[in-house]
């Protein structure tokens, strides 16, 4: 099957509902290994679809970059245009904040010229790539090489529904990586930085034990104090990463982590 073809049936699978091309973003983005994956709202969204982090160099401990993505799911004949890019640009987010505009389709020369803007460039991805990336996870995405899997696709976002569901009883998981433990921090998930930036403190009870109060770094990024609940993890060589689940009591402004 060409290119082509797949890009079409690809985007056949969205017609009935062209916003679930965004949370197939948020399954995409998580296999290119960012964090804090959020789609937003559909209205009011200000031409943002999707945030999320990522380390720029995660061997360096570099500080966590802040993304927001534009997804659209566009015939492919319809390609993206500089005044979507423009408008993608304009809006409101900090100039430190990167961008990232997926479609379906493809995107015009003089897109991709604006895209290019010296002062705040914006990330291109376009269908072929994503039907590239796609292969790559053969396995989970079709029957045989290569034919979409409704079935396949269908499972990947019920897998993507429950993990909403957790979002909405204020669940959350997010990553402990290598340099989390060295730097003995833990992160706080993109949900949560809202609650916390004004304080610069907050009561956390981390694997059952009594709530405490947890310096909140500078940045309202990470909580301090946490060493003894890594020791486990510097000690290991083969360490790569563990998880911290996050449980918010709306009742008692508190924070119930579970790391493991």
């Amino acid at each position: 099957m060409s290119d082509r073809e797949l890009r079409e049936q690809f985007i056949n699978y969205f017609d009935d509902d062209k916003y679930k091309f965004e949370n197939f973003c948020k399954i995409f983005l998580k296999w290119l290994d960012f964090d804090d994956i959020q789609v937003t709202q559909r209205r009011g969204d200000g031409g943002i679809d999707l945030k999320c982090n990522k380390k720029e160099i995660e061997q360096l401990d570099l500080n966590t970059i802040e993304y927001v993505v534009q997804a659209k799911c566009y015939a492919i004949n319809n390609k993206v245009g500089p005044s979507d890019i423009r408008d993608f640009r304009g809006s409101k987010t900090d100039m430190s904040v990167r961008k990232i505009f997926i479609t379906t389709s493809d995107y015009t020369k003089g897109a991709i010229a604006e895209a290019e803007d010296t002062n705040q460039p914006i990330t291109l991805i376009n269908g072929s790539q994503l039907i590239d990336f796609c292969k790559s996870h053969g396995d989970v995405m079709f029957d045989v090489k290569y034919y979409f899997s409704v079935n396949k696709l269908n499972d990947l976002f019920l897998n993507e529904e429950n993990e909403r569901k957790m979002d909405n009883i204020k669940i959350i998981e997010r990553r402990i990586t290598k340099n989390d433990v060295r730097a003995r921090i833990l992160r706080i998930p993109t949900e949560y930085k809202e609650l916390t930036k004004s304080k610069s403190k907050y009561k956390i009870s981390i694997n059952g034990e009594n709530y405490k109060d947890y310096n909140i770094s500078s940045d309202k990024s990470y909580f301090g104090g946490v060493t003894k609940y890594y020791k486990d993890f510097i000690s290991n060589v083969d360490f790569e990463e563990a998880q911290s689940i996050w449980n918010y009591d709306e009742n008692s402004d508190t924070f119930n982590v579970v790391i493991k």
